[in-house]
């Protein structure tokens, strides 16, 4: 991670850990330096007690990934950045408007 420098959001993903992290070692293979890569909260949970429950994660696939997976690289890069992980994002993982 750079601490000081500009950096543009190359890739974004709701809900699909495994998809960020190829999308990562594609980068890293391509040669394109990553600045950050994180995640974040997408959606807050639908009890409104502060016990953080929600009925979806009680289901028999599990806790659902509510996240979203985020990779940061240098302004210069973006470009080819977005066009070597262009075939990853798929509409259904578009992270919410």
């Amino acid at each position: 991670m750079a601490l000081f420098g500009k950096r543009e959001i190359a890739y974004e993903v709701w809900g699909d850990k495994p998809q960020w992290r190829r999308a990562r070692q594609r980068l890293k293979d391509a040669g394109i330096q990553i600045m950050e890569t994180g995640y974040y909260e997408t959606e807050s949970p639908a009890c409104g007690c502060g016990a953080k429950l929600d009925h979806r994660d009680f289901g028999p696939n599990g806790k659902i990934d509510r996240l979203t997976y985020y990779i940061s690289v240098k302004p210069e890069d973006t470009e080819r950045a977005r066009q070597l992980l262009a075939d990853l994002v798929k509409p259904e993982h578009m992270v919410p408007e």
